[in-house]
Formats: C-alpha cells, structure tokens, sequence
C-alpha cells in the first residue's frame, strides 16, 4: 500500500505581502502546514506531494518561508517533496527547498522519482519560463514511457493538466499534450495527478483517470463563460489523498476545517509567470 496527501497552489508572498493584493499566503503557511501534518499522521502517508505554484512569483524569501513552515514534517519523518508550477522560478527551488525533492532526472529540470515500497511515483516538470501554460519535452516522455513500460505500480504528478474543462481561461495548451496522453494510455492503472486549476476536477482520458488537487490557499469558482477562471476566492484549504490499495489506486478530495471568509471573487492582480 502507498499513500500520498497532495497540496497544490500555496500561491506564497513574503511575510506582510497579501497575494494579488488579498490574501495573506505567508500567515496561511504554517496552519496550512499544520493541518497536512495531522492529516498525514492520521492517515499513515508515505510522502507529500506539493504541486506547484508554491510562490507567487519565485521570490526567495518565499521558498525559505515553505522550508521553515514544512520542517514540521522532518521531525515526524514524512518526506515532502516539491514541483515548480508556472509562478516558481527553478534554481532558488532547487537551492532553498535542497532536501525536499526526489532522484533528479536531469541537471537543470526538477523531472523525479520519488519511490514508495513497490510504487513509484514520478513527479514531472511542466514549467515554461514567462508561460502561464505548462509542457512536457519530447526527452522526458521517452524517458515516462520507458519507466512506465515496468508493470509496477506508478502515479504521475505534474502542475499542469494536459486537459481542459471549459473553464474560460484556463483552458489552454500543453506542450506535447497528444504524446503525453498516449504515453499514460498504454498503462490505464496509471493516475495522473495535477494541479494549477485551484478546484478539485476529476476527469477521464480513455482509461486513464486525471484528479486536479484543489488550492492550498485561493480558490477559483466554477464558470464556464469566455472569462471564467480569472478570479479567486478565499475559502479553506483543499488537499487530495492518493492511495494504491489491493491493486487500484483511490483518491479522496477534501478541505482543513479551518476558517475562510469565502471573500471574493478577485483578480489575480499583477499575477507574474517568471521568466527566469
């Protein structure tokens, strides 16, 4: 058995700085953190997945702020491990948050595996630097279908999702989408797990079944218009559960019972994709 708890989206300002001019991240932090951890307890994780976004705009004063805030796991001996997503910056991630990622596939990305018991579970960078959508390189989905083509069971996690939903904005493109979804269909066991979409979204590709996290700090009310997607609410922090049990993997999609104005909706307001 292996089980995950993913966060997503923690969308983190430096301490007195409100994201997008309203929510204070950096005072959300460590309840937030505080909440995983109990839940992780509770419920016997193997490991916690972060799936991007984690700053609002890969400033460094951020990362040091989720290092500190996250410890609280390396004393109860729960490995965390981190993706960037479009609004985090690569190599401050890689040096401030050093310890809290997976076997490397490559020098310059944050492409890893993270290894539970007989799973695995391969955390895949989608980052594109000053791009708010996401894409996988060709050189990476050889190296996903080669590691896929060993039966054992695996679940992949990205930022992106290579689906859209008919939420206005977005809904955008994904760099090698098709080659991406016909790597996870030769393996119809294997789960995709995604973020960047702030609500929890379950779809299906073929047989392959794809769970969007909701956010760990701003929340995006459902809309199907041209301009849906392009505002936030304050409402709790979401969280989703992965486990591999008796050969098929479950998900389990929930908030921390903590309190949120549900203020809103807001802009993202001067929201930046670093281009560095």
């Amino acid at each position: 058995m292996c089980t995950v708890l993913q966060l997503s989206d923690l969308h983190v300002e430096p301490a007195g700085v409100l994201a997008y001019g309203q929510e204070d991240t950096a005072g959300k932090l460590p309840v937030v953190a505080g909440h995983a951890l109990e839940l992780a307890k509770d419920v016997g994780a193997d490991v916690v997945v972060v799936t991007g976004d984690i700053a609002c705009d890969g400033n460094e004063t951020a990362y040091r702020q989720v290092a500190d805030a996250f410890s609280i796991f390396d004393a109860a001996g729960i490995p965390v491990r981190f993706l960037p997503g479009n609004h985090d910056r690569r190599e401050p991630m890689r040096r401030i948050l050093a310890g809290y990622f997976g076997d490397f596939w490559s020098g310059d990305r944050l492409d890893q595996t993270v290894r539970v018991g007989g799973v695995r579970l391969f955390l895949l960078d989608t980052l594109q630097p000053g791009r708010h959508w996401g894409a996988i390189p060709e050189t990476v989905l050889e190296r996903l279908a080669d590691e896929l083509s060993d039966p054992a069971p695996a679940m992949v996690f990205t930022h992106h999702t290579p689906l859209t939903c008919g939420m206005g904005v977005m809904d955008e493109d994904f760099g090698n989408r098709e080659a991406f979804l016909k790597v996870l269909a030769a393996r119809p066991d294997v789960r995709l797990a995604t973020g960047h979409m702030h609500r929890a979204i379950l779809q299906t590709t073929g047989a392959n079944v794809v769970v969007t996290a909701p956010s760990a700090a701003l929340a995006i009310p459902v809309g199907f218009t041209a301009s849906a997607g392009d505002c936030f609410r304050l409402e709790p922090a979401g969280w989703a559960l992965h486990q591999w049990r008796e050969g098929a993997w479950n998900t389990f999609l929930g908030h921390f019972a903590m309190e949120a104005s549900y203020a809103g909706p807001f802009p993202f307001a001067g929201a930046v994709n670093p281009e560095d």
